[in-house]
């Protein structure tokens, strides 16, 4: 795992698809940092921070959650700082802090399919002991829209439509025109479809941000016009 500098602000830690790790994003001012989600795992954010120790950057105040996939939340236990999910994001967390974490519970949830087979095989992958698991909500709710003044660099975020999860939220800075999207524009994987007026509703409201790049939660940073393009076939195919 790496860390990415996209601009003296802005950077990203990379992805790990062994165990589903995805990008980890930081966005310092010249009052305090943000952190964008919150890794998969203790040791996932854990890694995180020493990426910053070895850049020697300060470490971030709050962190912003972009849906409630336990990819994204599973570390939130082990954070310091703030956390801030959106209100539906905190609504599925405690759900599944309900849960009993075990191996057979596991194998349960995904013979009803609460659960799905590549989730399930990831998490297996980052903890050797799924008892481990602590899935824990953010102490901070949002409803369609926070700004957060870093200093010279505002961070705001704002609850989007989207496929992949009801309760996306992306993070933009607009000094920068660097927009956090975390898996936005994705299927949904626990429907095993796309929702096409979901989607629509999605390239509306990004083609009204003024941004020039995207991270996306699992891989490199993609211009808005790959975005915008990505998005339009499936507009444009009539796809569901």
């Amino acid at each position: 795992m790496q860390l990415v500098k996209l601009t003296p602000h802005i950077y990203y830690s990379e992805p790990e698809r062994e165990t589903d790790r995805p990008v980890l994003g930081y966005i310092a001012g010249e009052k305090r940092a943000v952190m964008v989600d919150a890794g998969n795992s203790g040791a996932h954010y854990e890694a995180y921070r020493e990426l910053l120790r070895a850049r020697r950057l300060p470490m971030p105040e709050v962190c912003v959650i972009t849906h409630w996939h336990w990819d994204h939340t599973f570390g939130i236990h082990a954070l310091e700082q703030e956390c801030v999910a959106q209100v539906n994001t905190n609504r599925k967390l405690r759900e599944m802090a309900s849960w009993e974490w075990s191996d057979a519970a596991m194998k349960e949830r995904l013979r009803q399919g609460i659960e799905i087979p590549y989730a399930d095989t990831c998490i297996r992958a980052e903890y050797e002991d799924v008892t481990d698991i602590r899935v824990v909500p953010a102490r901070t709710e949002m409803q369609e829209r926070l700004d957060l003044d870093c200093g010279g660099i505002t961070c705001r975020c704002m609850h989007l439509p989207s496929a992949h999860s009801e309760d996306s939220v992306v993070v933009y800075v607009q000094e920068e025109k660097i927009l956090f999207i975390g898996d936005i524009y994705g299927d949904d994987w626990y429907q095993g479809k796309r929702d096409l007026d979901k989607t629509r509703a999605l390239y509306q409201a990004l083609n009204e941000i003024d941004f020039g790049l995207a991270v996306p939660g699992h891989s490199e940073p993609v211009s808005k016009e790959w975005l915008m393009g990505f998005l339009g076939q499936f507009i444009k195919d009539g796809q569901v």
